[in-house]
């Protein structure tokens, strides 16, 4: 049986009430110019980890601003095979998705995943917020998102372009 592929492209980030931002006392910046979701077969992943069924954890949303996909990581997403240097996995071969906008440190939280090669397909699955060294699945993972099965050129393709958008300007300019 073939496999059935996940899609995957970019798009400005928003957060879920379509704008970006939340009133009264939920207030938070709207997200910057700079910032891009992936968006997994038709929608935000940053919604879908948002609205997770079963979970008591952060929501990825619950910060001052919303997570960002920085280069260091673009590049492990790039590369999951990657056994050293900054693109080198975390324990259990994750990889983070998502992290602090300001600093990038795990203690801040983070969104990881297991990210593997699977012949010609790249797979991330097991998402979890993690905030040390290792990802707790029980307590800190997100039932039912993913695993996602991306066809790899495709892939490589998607993460490629926010790579170059991020050297040459926003996805926002670009697509505004």
């Amino acid at each position: 049986m073939p496999a059935v592929y996940t899609t995957l492209d970019l798009a400005p980030a928003v957060l879920p009430d379509g704008e970006g931002a939340l009133p009264g006392a939920f207030a938070r910046p709207r997200p910057r110019p700079e910032d891009v979701d992936l968006v997994v077969d038709g929608r935000p992943l940053l919604h879908r980890l948002d609205e997770a069924e079963g979970v008591d954890t952060v929501s990825p949303l619950a910060g001052d601003l919303p997570p960002a996909l920085r280069a260091e990581h673009l590049r492990g997403l790039l590369d999951p095979d990657a056994a050293a240097g900054p693109e080198a996995p975390l324990a259990g071969g994750r990889r983070v998705v998502y992290s602090c906008p300001d600093c990038a440190d795990l203690g801040c939280g983070a969104v990881t995943a297991v990210v593997e090669h699977d012949g010609e397909d790249v797979v991330w699955r097991d998402f979890a917020w993690q905030t040390g060294p290792t990802a707790d699945l029980a307590r800190e993972g997100y039932p039912g998102i993913g695993p996602y099965r991306f066809h790899r050129a495709t892939y490589r393709t998607v993460l490629r372009r926010l790579g170059a958008e991020r050297r040459v300007g926003s996805l926002t300019a670009a697509h505004g």
